[in-house]
């Protein structure tokens, strides 16, 4: 039984006014020496990065580790993202009290990217998967921030005039920053803000190129959370939580689930409130966690394709960074046996269902082993877009399915080839369809994200009518 949900409702079984399954586990990730700590970041793999006792943090599988500074008297450092290969983009001072530079930490070594010129103070902000940081740097004969890119040697490079700082970058060698804009192979678009707006500035954006941030609201002096779904798109007003005039969307995950901070910005005043934006609706977090958990979630900071969660709150009086976890998540790649593995998430070779990695149960309706394939294509933007299985070759397998808990998912699909374009697709998820269209050489890989309904303890993905040769890259499903 499928069902396409837009709000929120009881999972599939639950007895009418019963309270609904918290949404997410919530961990404390603890402090380190002053007991108070921030959370900014958190890739597929799990790693979270933040800051604490004014020395950048990573946290992973339980561990909270000091990042340091650069070598010297340097005392403050923060970790502001990081990326799948566990490269973390940030700032640090050289000297007490000095200013910040732009860092790079690979495998726990710090790299000191900003310039040499002391007077030329600079940020990261952003890293993309190839290690390239971006962030802001000032000018050498002015006090003027520009919008900068350190690729992999430690290069900096000036995003374009007008341009004050980026924020985020993808995989597909895009970027985005303030004032609102997207910019790639060296063409910076603007972005508009809200119908009757004057200011706006991009945050993040995803694998797909959807950008997050904030706008300005007309002439009311209030911002509130912005998606950009394309550079040429109108934004969609993200809106806030509880009445409160200043939100603002920091990070996108590929599904397209949303998180902010909404915040009053005066004294005395409530605390500021963290938010999860999915399929039109906008939720506080302290809403979707365990009810006498101790915790008030302020600031949501970050999302992961797994929907993983980061940011801080305060926990039984202490100032602390978190990190949510769905009730259930699973992350599938289709591609062949022996093919990389993307990080965080499980392989689908195209084994007929049964037990898998993790604790897992997924696979086809027939062996569909023959049908995977490997691109091995440079225009593919990562591992995920460059792997796929056939959902209608002759004699092949037509459907896949996943064992999940009764209940609501958001099911996040991709279907392309990096190298082909000889497909219309057409792709269901529980009889709902996800995926509509066919390729263009602008546009090899088409996605969508639907929220439905599962009541058998499985999920299906299949064939919807009018499809020719479907192709499945990747699947992530997120319980909601």
């Amino acid at each position: 039984m499928a069902l396409l949900c837009l709000g929120y409702a009881l999972p599939a079984g639950a007895a009418p006014g019963a309270p609904a399954a918290p949404r997410f586990a919530i961990t404390d990730l603890g402090a380190l020496a002053d007991d108070v700590s921030v959370a900014t970041a958190v890739n597929n793999a799990g790693t979270v990065v933040g800051s604490s006792n004014l020395h950048a943090f990573q946290w992973s599988r339980g561990v909270l580790t000091d990042l340091g500074a650069l070598p010297g008297d340097a005392n403050v450092s923060q970790a502001n993202a990081v990326n799948d290969a566990g490269q973390i983009a940030g700032t640090s001072s050289r000297t007490s009290g000095g200013f910040g530079y732009t860092v790079r930490w690979t495998n726990g070594v710090i790299q000191d990217l900003g310039s040499t010129n002391t007077f030329q103070l600079s940020f990261g902000n952003g890293i993309d998967p190839r290690g390239r940081v971006v962030g802001g740097q000032r000018a050498a004969d002015s006090r003027d921030i520009h919008a900068t890119a350190w690729d992999g040697a430690g290069t900096a490079t000036g995003l374009g005039a007008g341009l004050v700082t980026a924020n985020g970058a993808n995989a597909r060698g895009q970027v985005v920053g303030g004032p609102a804009f997207v910019w790639q192979n060296g063409v910076a678009t603007a972005l508009a803000p809200l119908p009757g707006s004057t200011g706006a500035e991009a945050r993040a954006i995803n694998v797909a190129g959807q950008v997050v941030g904030w706008s300005t609201v007309g002439t009311t002096g209030a911002v509130h959370g912005a998606l950009w779904r394309d550079a040429a798109a109108t934004p969609t007003d993200l809106g806030t939580v509880d009445a409160i005039a200043f939100s603002q969307a920091n990070a996108i995950n590929a599904a397209g689930q949303v998180v902010g901070t909404a915040d009053p910005q005066c004294v005395p005043c409530p605390s500021a409130r963290a938010w999860l934006w999915e399929a039109g609706t906008i939720t506080p977090l302290s809403n979707l966690i365990p009810a006498g958990s101790g915790w008030t979630v302020q600031r949501a900071n970050g999302i992961n394709d797994r929907g993983q969660i980061v940011g801080n709150g305060m926990h039984n009086g202490h100032l602390h960074a978190y990190l949510l976890t769905p009730r259930f998540s699973a992350t599938v790649n289709f591609q062949p046996a022996g093919a990389t593995v993307p990080v965080g998430y499980t392989a689908d070779a195209g084994a007929v269902f049964g037990a898998r990695a993790g604790g897992l149960s997924f696979g086809w309706n027939v062996d569909n082993a023959a049908n995977a394939r490997d691109r091995n294509a440079a225009n593919s933007p990562d591992q995920r877009y460059d792997t796929l299985n056939h959902l209608q070759k002759p004699g092949g397998a037509t459907r896949w399915e996943i064992a999940v808990p009764a209940g609501r998912y958001a099911v996040h699909v991709v279907a392309g080839d990096p190298s082909n374009l000889d497909s219309t697709f057409r792709i269901s998820v529980e009889g709902v369809l996800a995926v509509s269209g066919s390729p263009t050489g602008a546009r090899r890989w088409l996605e969508g994200t639907v929220i439905v309904t599962v009541t058998d303890g499985r999920l299906t993905i299949g064939n919807a009518s009018g499809a020719v040769n479907n192709k499945l890259n990747y699947v992530d499903v997120i319980a909601v």
